[in-house]
Parts: C-alpha cells; sequence; structure tokens
C-alpha cells in the first residue's frame, strides 16, 4: 500500500495558540515545545497516520497519531486555524519526509525574509 506523505506550512498564528505540546507526560508548562513552521502528516495506510510537527531549524514541535489523514488534517485545521497554509505531497522521489518538511519550511522562510 502507498504512503500518503504531505506537508503544509504554519503562518504566524493570529490567535492564542489552541493546542499545547510538551516534551513528557504530564504537560508541563516549563517544557512546551516551540510553535511549528510546518506539519507533516504521514499515513501508512493500515497502521494509522502520524502528525508531526518541526519548526524551521528542525526542532520538533510535538506529533500525534491519528486513525486517518482525514482525522490528522482536521487536528491541524483546529490547531493552526487560518495560520494553515494548503497542503501539498512531498513528492515521491524524496526518502526522507521529514528532513524534506523542515529544508522546505525553512527555505520558504528565508525567502519571505
Amino acid at each position: 500500500m502507498t504512503k500518503t506523505r504531505k506537508i503544509a506550512l504554519v503562518g504566524p498564528l493570529t490567535v492564542e495558540r489552541r493546542a499545547v505540546h510538551t516534551a513528557g507526560y504530564p504537560i508541563d508548562p516549563d517544557n512546551m515545545l516551540p510553535v511549528p513552521d510546518v506539519v507533516l502528516l504521514i499515513d501508512s495506510g493500515r497502521d494509522g497516520c502520524m502528525l508531526f510537527r518541526y519548526s524551521a531549524h528542525g526542532e520538533l514541535c510535538g506529533d500525534t497519531p491519528h486513525d486517518t489523514a482525514q482525522q490528522a488534517e482536521t487536528q491541524a485545521q483546529i490547531e493552526y486555524g487560518e495560520a494553515l497554509f494548503p497542503w501539498m505531497d512531498v513528492p515521491a522521489d524524496v526518502a526522507d519526509a521529514h528532513l524534506f518538511a523542515v529544508k522546505y519550511a525553512a527555505e520558504q522562510l528565508n525567502s519571505r525574509e
């Protein structure tokens, strides 16, 4: 079965952060992860789906499991609202979707400055 791999950039948040991702459990405000610049959705088809969040500097900003790609996309929309850019497919020839997401976010951030 073919994997679905998509990314979406996250622009500046215009409202208060809706979701809080922290390092470890229970949630500790002292261990808040950074706000992401990009989200990466990887759906293996039968083993569920993961939504990863990264900064343009390669920092992990949290991840969450989901049953379907649609649920992951909905979660990203809930978290980032209008700051979430349109989804785009990770090219099939890209071996490391995580590295691709971070590099793409960094390039886009640098082109806006």
